[in-house]
């Protein structure tokens, strides 16, 4: 009976040991929506639609213009904001390069701009363009945003509502 009580014993400690030692991912995504039209003003009841590599998992009409999502498991993220009369937009996270160390914990914040859709601009770009890709950089060692690709994108946008 007491070799069943330490093998008991510790077949718990190892396990608990094991369970302590798994990496955690925690990347906290904060995401404030705003009409282009009026910066200043929030745009409320967009709809968000979360994906998990490319298979949608969530998604939720927000009350007010602030999207607040935990990233807890690795994989590539989509997160898509839709509003009727607006140029839908999206942005790509990608968790799968986080390094192998105990505890990642992360924040990501944005602004994002909806504009009214008007039939004489071509930005249909935007349905398969992300608007910004979230990486984790191994210099800095920390998640952001790739603001080179942004700036790629918002003068796409600009082109686009400009050409005659």
């Amino acid at each position: 009976m007491n070799g069943l009580k330490l093998l008991a014993f510790c077949f718990t400690i190892i396990t608990s040991l094991n369970c302590s030692s798994q990496k955690t991912i925690k990347i906290k995504v904060n995401i404030t929506l705003r009409p282009i039209e009026h910066y200043r003003h929030r745009l409320n009841n967009c709809k968000v639609i979360c994906y998990l590599n490319k298979i949608p998992y969530d998604s939720t009409i927000l009350k007010k213009n602030h999207f607040k999502k935990t990233i807890s498991t690795k994989g590539l993220y989509k997160f898509e904001f839709k509003k009727d009369g607006y140029v839908s937009k999206h942005v790509l996270i990608s968790s799968q390069n986080l390094p192998e160390k105990k505890r990642n914990k992360h924040v990501l914040e944005a602004d994002i701009n909806l504009f009214p859709s008007s039939k004489g601009e071509n930005v249909d770009f935007l349905k398969t363009e992300p608007i910004s890709i979230g990486y984790y950089n191994e210099t800095k060692k920390e998640m952001m945003w790739d603001f080179e690709y942004n700036r790629s994108v918002v003068e796409k946008i600009i082109h686009a509502q400009t050409k005659e």
